[in-house]
């Protein structure tokens, strides 16, 4: 043992003074904080609901447009007469959802209608779910509205699932989002509403925005998944994917020049598709790239609708891009567009004596997100309206063809008759005049 000499471990002083003075290098606790604080700024601050907004009124029309279509073949695909009687719908989806994770676990699925065989009931269900999606997409009643809509479109989705493709998911997620969200506080008729009878401020509403980040990464993710699992096919880790839709008839809308689907053609919109798909995403959240990601995408989905019998598909996943931007971006662009379109915009005089109520000026605002309409003082005792080369006009055409926001009721005989009297009251200058008028007047002197 006396043999076996030990290691040397003997460190010169000024190697010590190295281990010493040079401790492992940590990141800054700063950057961890404020990396932290950005992600959950991101996910839980506050911001403006105007995309939000905008994207329900977008996404519910398209639902209720698709369910209008579906209406064309209701029979055959919603009552004991068709294809799929109530009975085979149930088998077909099941009664539950598997929970997974090693577990036993389940839970019901939400089907209002399914095992009902009276064709009554099931046509009343229909077309009060229609209802509900036009007041959500209006903004009207909007936290029950949309909340009645979730319910009612996924009972049709789970009472014939045979017949639903990406975008009916598409629509589902989108309406069960919209019935969790502040929907109705931008863009709503629920909002210009509550402006008109002075509920509310006319600044800017501010409102947390998980809702939408949530949409937007569920979006992400949808993206991404279906990039993992084409490159899970060998067309498409071949390049040949493409070549193959091309040539199945049910999918078939309108020709295009043959070299499209056609090697060498077919490799470029294969990897093509993947590269956009992935950068959708992931590269979408970086925002210097997001313009050109999300236009990518737009141009992907221009092909898909022109080229392929997908029935809405295209336009609800170009809608859900939306999402990705702030309120504050959409409102920035509207104002921008209202500067740009200068020839559009109109001057209202209003008659001499009267102003705008503090609550009319938020509620004429919330209906002219373009900016087209500015109000001034008049010297005539008439409503007044000029053009942008400073031509008369008349007040009602000015009015209905400028203010978008009331597009939907401007049709309807008097109605800006009456809320341009009802928006009015006395100036202050008029009520000086008239009070100078008193003082000045014989009985006084």
């Amino acid at each position: 043992m006396s043999d076996i000499q030990a290691p040397d471990l003997a460190v010169e002083p000024e190697d010590l003074v190295d281990v010493i003075e040079t401790p492992p290098e940590e990141p800054p606790v700063g950057i961890i904080k404020d990396t932290l604080q950005t992600i959950d700024s991101y996910w839980f601050g506050f911001g403006s609901p105007t995309a939000l907004g905008l994207f329900r009124i977008i996404i519910c029309t398209l639902t209720v447009i698709s369910l209008l279509m579906v209406f064309l073949d209701w029979d055959a695909w919603f009552s004991e007469r068709g294809f799929v009687p109530a009975w085979l719908g149930a088998r077909y989806i099941g009664s539950r959802i598997e929970v997974g994770f090693g577990t036993d676990w389940s839970l019901p699925r939400i089907g209002l209608i399914n095992g009902i065989t009276d064709p009554r009931i099931t046509l009343i269900f229909y077309l009060l779910t229609v209802l509900a999606g036009i007041l959500t997409a209006l903004g009207l009643w909007t936290r029950v509205s949309s909340i009645l809509f979730a319910l009612g479109i996924i009972s049709l989705h789970h009472r014939n699932a045979a017949i639903l493709h990406g975008g009916d998911s598409v629509m589902r997620l989108s309406a069960m989002y919209l019935a969790i969200a502040p929907s109705g506080a931008a863009c709503s008729f629920d909002r210009v509403i509550a402006l008109w009878k002075g509920r509310v401020s006319s600044a800017q509403v501010m409102v947390s925005m998980w809702p939408q980040r949530l949409i937007s990464a569920n979006v992400a993710l949808l993206y991404i998944t279906t990039v993992w699992l084409k490159w899970g096919g060998n067309t498409w880790q071949d390049g040949t994917a493409t070549y193959y839709p091309a040539r199945l008839a049910e999918f078939f809308r309108f020709p295009e020049p043959s070299a499209i689907n056609d090697f060498p053609m077919v490799y470029y919109t294969t990897y093509g598709t993947l590269f956009i798909e992935f950068a959708l995403g992931t590269l979408v959240f970086f925002k210097p790239l997001r313009r050109y990601v999300l236009l990518s995408g737009v141009l992907l989905h221009a092909h898909i609708e022109y080229s392929m019998n997908i029935p809405l598909f295209s336009y609800l996943m170009v809608t859900t891009y939306l999402c990705f931007y702030d309120g504050d971006e959409v409102s920035a662009w509207a104002s921008r567009v209202g500067n740009r379109l200068q020839k559009f915009k109109v001057n209202v005089c209003l008659p001499i004596g009267l102003q705008l109520k503090p609550s009319a000026i938020g509620f004429l605002g919330a209906i002219d997100p373009f900016q087209f309409v500015s109000f001034a003082s008049g010297t005539s005792p008439n409503w007044t309206a000029t053009d942008f080369e400073k031509k008369p006009l008349s007040v009602g055409k000015a009015l209905k063809t400028r203010g978008v926001g009331l597009w939907v009721v401007g049709w309807v005989p008097g109605v800006w008759d009456r809320i341009l009297m009802s928006a009015t009251e006395p100036s202050l200058q008029s009520e000086v005049g008239l009070q100078q008028t008193e003082d000045t007047s014989p009985e006084r002197q």
